[in-house]
């Protein structure tokens, strides 16, 4: 079921059937009125050392540096079925399987992360000629059941929210430097269609035990067809 949401731009309430707000004139648009529950991957990528970045290239170029990494990286997501959620200032945040459902959400997540890292690549090439820095991204994923859909009025965009985003920005942070961290609950979704490396014991903010957790070092050929979103 949908629902006239009220205006984007005013916050007047929509007339039934009204297609222009009568208060500043712009589209009305419909939006599913519920959250709904989606098991999903949820995709973290983050610049290593971003301040240092920051102070050594200066305000305009590392605009100019995260503008171009940031388009490539949601290139990558959309080409595998997954939702940029939201440009973090220094990476992004992706989900796969919300809001279209897919079955194969974490491996969808995992070839996302390692396109991603290929096109991290690219992007310090240019880096390192141009600026004579280092630029390296650390990539998380984790899985499990969110609540996905608007937040607040709608100002604020279809979003996931949940433990389980939490835990795949902490596999975000465990991850090396130019590499891609899973959680166990991924793992265990990409077993036999990735390559992982031994289970690792990691830290992570917010847990006084340490959690498992695996290295991505690839995914079967036979895989790397995965280009559609599926429902």
């Amino acid at each position: 079921m949908t629902a006239a949401t009220a205006c984007r731009m005013c916050g007047t309430e929509p007339r039934a059937g009204a297609r222009f707000c009568d208060g500043c004139g712009a589209p009305v648009t419909e939006r599913d009125a519920h959250a709904e529950y989606k098991q999903v991957t949820v995709l973290f990528a983050d610049v290593v050392h971003s301040m240092d970045l920051a102070a050594t290239v200066g305000a305009e170029r590392l605009r100019e540096i995260m503008t171009d990494l940031a388009d490539r990286c949601a290139a990558v997501v959309q080409h595998y079925g997954g939702t940029v959620d939201k440009f973090t200032g220094d990476g992004i945040m992706a989900v796969f399987g919300a809001p279209a459902a897919l079955e194969d959400h974490a491996v969808r997540a995992c070839l996302a992360a390692l396109g991603i890292q290929e096109e991290a690549k690219r992007v310090a090439v240019d880096v390192q000629e141009r600026d004579g820095v280092e630029l390296q991204l650390r990539v998380g994923l984790n899985s499990g059941q969110v609540i996905a859909g608007e937040i607040g009025s709608g100002h604020f965009g279809y979003t996931a929210v949940g433990e389980q985003v939490g835990m795949a920005q902490r596999m975000e942070s465990a991850a090396p430097p130019g590499g891609v961290m899973l959680s166990a609950s991924t793992a265990r979704l990409v077993d036999g269609a990735a390559t992982l490396g031994a289970p690792e014991m990691v830290r992570i903010k917010g847990a006084e035990e340490p959690v498992a957790a695996h290295r991505l070092l690839g995914v079967g050929d036979r895989h790397r067809a995965t280009d559609r979103v599926e429902s």
